[in-house]
């Protein structure tokens, strides 16, 4: 049988459950090392057996309550935007905790010896809430302060993990954005519309030629920001689009329709690109008649949509997505984990939709 995971990522339960005993077996070897040693300074005569057995039976109270204070923590993490009512939470179950502790230790006092044995489970409780419950209470706090600096080791890595990821993906994205505006047929038929033009129209030409030079120059000086202002996304795909609409000789019109105020809202480098390139692609360069194609964005609540349709054939039953698709979905899913949304499906009058929602955010 494979080693179970724990539920918050963590290390496997039985990795953890071994962690746990070693560690509050550690504290009561220390502690009673401590009780000992005070013990013959005071010139009282203690056996380190006897100080090992008690400070172990109190261990063991906590190590049989620190599973369920670290689900607490996992539960309840002391970390915006939720750090009051978690503080609030443990608040109430730190001194549940102590007394449950001590409860325990009350049934193992006798057994161990301690000192503070009555010869009642519930005298033994109550002396031992007179004396020791103040000393239990930040024990509970020792747990979740230890649960929480886990997670945030855990979370750094993971962010580590995840930024080398988004640089191969990045790095990836930005290979296939180059290979695809360099292909020989793109460039060919880029500069063959604008050999023509420059017979017809010399200012067309001029704007062609103008639009393919930034196009190349936006993929060979690509920086190395992961996200970038929607506003560069939209220089670029003006520049594309306009190649491409002087290839498709009057049969493709489109539209870019986005708000000011989101024109410096963070999207991820090279998001649109594969979208409109595969509405062209596989949505409109199959049929004679014209297409359209449009590029929207909007606010909806503290996300931001952004949405590329075209009116074309639409996804054909059981279409696989290319690579480019696949590699924008990996990218959302490393960039923002469970706060986004990609979606490609069939509009309701026709042609596809691909649909991206991320958070809204204007600063790196």
């Amino acid at each position: 049988m494979g080693k179970r995971v724990g539920r918050s990522g963590g290390p496997p339960v039985e990795y953890r459950g071994l962690a746990v005993l070693a560690a509050w077996t550690l504290v009561a070897m220390l502690l009673a090392g401590q009780a000992w040693f005070a013990a013959n300074v005071r010139g009282e005569s203690l056996a380190w057996g006897r100080a090992s057995l008690v400070w172990l039976a109190w261990a063991a109270t906590w190590a049989a309550l620190t599973p369920l204070a670290l689900r607490l923590a996992a539960r309840f993490p002391v970390e915006r935007p939720r750090l009051f009512p978690s503080l609030a939470v443990h608040a109430l179950s730190a001194p549940a905790f102590a007394v449950a502790s001590l409860a325990l230790f009350a049934l193992l006092a006798p057994l161990v010896g301690a000192s503070n044995a009555e010869p009642t489970w519930l005298a033994t409780l109550r002396r031992l809430l007179g004396t020791t419950f103040l000393l239990n209470l930040p024990v509970y706090w020792l747990v979740v302060g230890a649960a929480q600096l886990e997670r945030l080791v855990r979370t750094a890595r993971e962010n580590d993990r995840r930024q080398l990821q988004l640089e191969a993906q990045l790095a990836d994205a930005r290979l296939q954005a180059l290979r695809t505006q360099l292909q020989p047929h793109f460039l060919f038929n880029a500069l063959n519309t604008i050999s023509v033009l420059m017979r017809e129209d010399v200012d067309a030409a001029d704007r062609i030629l103008l639009q393919l030079s930034a196009l190349l120059r936006r993929l060979l000086d690509s920086g190395e920001e992961h996200e970038v202002p929607l506003r560069e996304e939209l220089d670029f795909l003006g520049s594309y689009l306009g190649i491409e609409r002087a290839r498709f000789d009057g049969r493709l019109d489109y539209e870019i329709a986005v708000p000011d105020e989101l024109l410096e809202a963070r999207v991820p480098n090279l998001v649109l690109q594969p979208l409109v390139e595969n509405a062209l692609r596989h949505g409109l360069a199959a049929r004679a008649r014209p297409g359209r194609i449009e590029i929207r964005a909007q606010r909806q609540g503290d996300d931001l949509q952004l949405l590329v349709r075209d009116d074309g054939r639409g996804l054909p039953p059981g279409a696989s997505e290319r690579v480019g698709l696949s590699n924008t979905r990996a990218r959302l899913a490393l960039m923002y984990p469970g706060r986004h949304r990609f979606d490609l499906r069939n509009a309701p009058d026709g042609g596809v939709v691909a649909e991206i929602i991320i958070p809204l955010r204007t600063r790196p």
